[in-house]
């Protein structure tokens, strides 16, 4: 009985210390310039999230550690001591964490302690007494605190008699439950206070059910695409960060033929001669990286030239890439084929929702049905477009064979010995890849016709003297060439699955082979150039420079806002972990040791992933 009354006076403490938590989580908000815009339904949100978000930091070193030496040792005092410490610690770091998100706009990670402790670190941090000062202050009316509020349960709990520990379980779960679900809604429906104040708290994953919303009929599908961003005035972004200024220049069309999931290693003569023979007429970029290793981000780098860090910002947001604004000033007819839905994720609104009429999807049984009907579509689209009107077009083709590696079984394998299907539960380390490479080989070999069969047609058609076409892929696809068990994509930043095929045709240029670094976000400063008449400077609205230019590309950024690494010399890739946690591998992701991350450099490149934050 004796443990059982001290584990509810430690139960009691708990309690305040989510208080405690939840304050400085709702100060996060307060200082944010998001502050604005708040409105009712965002602060029930974000008050119950709060709540319910630090009772689970809170229970942390309750359960851990408390609740362990209670029943070991049945000591409360020496527990109690090491319960105030911890909270007083995650007090501080909960401070500290607010600190670092007014300013770099993530949450505490490895980077942070790396910009401090790495080499230069010094010279960015020059804290003088005060800060120290302060900095003890905060430590030490962390600690009084906590020792208060332990006093306070304990003192609670003698004059009442309870705890109340199922109600305030009750209280927490309901909280969370209610926090979640209005998340799940928020996220649908494009709530803007909500789904931008859910960033504000540290590593919180609420919950999200887009497909189910629409099933059980509370969003329409249509209403993914056609959402209302209201009236009020964007204050934390700024995408573009300058007003964008162009000549008048005789306008082509763009065509963007991306293969999903596509291998560096399949774009051979053997495997795909149609767009080999391309190539080899045009501009290849050899050493070409992706800004993601999901079409998630892959497609987002494209198009809006910066990281997917921004997702969540930009769509709730409404904001829109400038390549896709700049090609609607100019009245370009612009058209999708996809052969994945674009709903999912919602590539539909985020690229396309000032489009009226973008495709979202493409008719057929399965994925080749799917990737040939497209091929079809776009042949039919130029058959149709009314030449006497002069409009120019902007043309998205999104091949998805290669990601379903999908061959159709009733058609001769080129490529044996070959898989009928994937096999994905029988992957491991020591296998022969060789039957599944080969079954991905046919997938990319069929892929390879049809984009012939688009490229035929725009030489039929007289084209390609006045098109601008692009072939990539949206990131790559791995068969364990690391050796450490990966398969696909989504698992790691090694070439293999970021490194990708780019092919770039301009009218009259002439046949080259670049091997300096080029990047995903290099595509729409380019178009926007050379094509669009743009005359700023890719840094007034890119994270990317001109395909031309041949500057290194050093800390390229790859990943989302959870997951990301910057790619820096000899391919060194220097990855945040969801965790927060740093891992530092080279380009066959083996462990290098005693790497030192350069401060200033790193203080950089973190500037530049946060430069479309006001």
């Amino acid at each position: 009985m004796e443990k059982r009354e001290m584990l509810k006076r430690g139960f009691g403490y708990v309690v305040f210390s989510t208080l405690v938590i939840a304050i400085q989580f709702v100060n996060y908000l307060l200082k944010s310039p998001q502050l604005e815009l708040m409105d009712f339904t965002g602060w029930v949100f974000f008050l119950t999230a709060a709540l319910s978000h630090a009772a689970l930091f809170a229970l942390l070193p309750y359960l851990l550690v408390y609740l362990p030496l209670i029943l070991l040792t049945a000591k409360e005092k020496l527990a109690s001591i090491v319960h105030v410490l911890l909270m007083a610690f995650l007090n501080v770091i909960a401070c500290l964490n607010g600190m670092v998100f007014s300013l770099y706009k993530f949450h505490l990670n490895g980077f942070v302690l790396d910009l401090y402790f790495g080499e230069g670190g010094d010279e960015i941090f020059n804290f003088d007494t005060s800060i120290y000062l302060y900095a003890c202050g905060v430590v030490l009316f962390f600690l009084l605190l906590n020792l208060f509020l332990r006093w306070l349960s304990g003192w609670l709990y003698a004059k009442r008699g309870k705890a109340y520990v199922l109600p305030s379980v009750l209280t927490l779960v309901g909280l969370l439950l209610v926090s979640n679900l209005m998340h799940a809604y928020a996220a649908v429906a494009q709530l803007q206070s909500v789904k931008k104040s859910a960033t504000h708290l540290p590593y919180y994953f609420p919950l999200t059910a887009n497909r189910f919303m629409i099933r059980m009929g509370v969003v329409a599908q249509e209403d993914l695409v056609s959402a209302d961003f209201g009236t009020k005035e964007n204050t934390t972004l700024a995408y573009p960060r300058q007003e964008l200024i162009s000549d008048s220049v005789p306008l082509k069309n763009v065509v963007l033929i991306a293969i999903d999931s596509w291998n560096y290693l399949s774009f051979t003569e053997e495997v795909m001669p149609n767009v080999t023979a391309f190539a080899n007429k045009n501009v290849r970029y050899e050493n070409h990286l992706s800004s993601s290793n999901g079409t998630r981000g892959s497609i987002f780098g494209l198009f809006f030239s910066a990281s997917s860090y921004y997702w969540n910002d930009f769509d709730v947001s409404g904001v829109t890439p400038v390549l896709v604004d700049e090609l609607a000033k100019r009245n370009y007819n612009i058209q999708a084929f996809p052969s994945a839905t674009l709903n999912s994720p919602n590539f539909a609104k985020l690229l396309f929702y000032k489009v009226k009429g973008i495709r979202h999807s493409t008719e057929g049984v399965s994925v080749y049905d799917r990737d040939c009907q497209l091929t079809k579509d776009f042949v039919e689209y130029l058959d149709q477009r009314d030449t006497s009107a002069h409009q120019p077009f902007f043309s998205f083709l999104f091949y998805d064979l290669a990601h379903a590696i999908e061959y159709p079984k009733d058609k001769p394998k080129r490529f044996l010995p070959s898989w009928d299907y994937s096999d994905y539960v029988n992957l491991s380390n020591d296998m022969d890849p060789l039957p599944f490479w080969n079954l991905y080989r046919n997938s990319v070999s069929a892929v390879d016709s049809l984009v012939g069969v688009v490229l035929r047609k725009l030489e039929e058609e007289h084209l390609l003297d006045e098109t601008v076409i692009v072939i990539t892929g949206d990131h790559g696809q791995e068969f364990n060439e690391n050796h450490k068990n990966y398969w696909g994509h989504g698992s790691n930043y090694s070439p293999a699955q970021i490194h990708v095929p780019f092919v770039y045709h301009y009218p009259q240029a002439q046949p080259s082979v670049f091997t300096y670094r080029t990047t995903h976000y290099d595509f729409s400063p380019t178009i926007l150039h050379d094509v669009l008449g743009v005359k700023n400077a890719p840094s007034d609205y890119s994270m990317g420079k001109l395909l031309s230019d041949t500057t290194f590309r050093d800390w390229h950024i790859v990943g989302d806002n959870l997951n990301y690494a910057f790619i820096v010399e000899d391919d060194v890739i220097i990855e945040k972990k969801p965790s927060g946690y740093l891992e530092i591998t080279d380009a066959r992701l083996n462990p290098i040791e005693g790497y030192k991350i350069n401060s200033k450099e790193l203080n950089v490149a973190i500037s530049k992933l946060n430069m479309f934050y006001k």
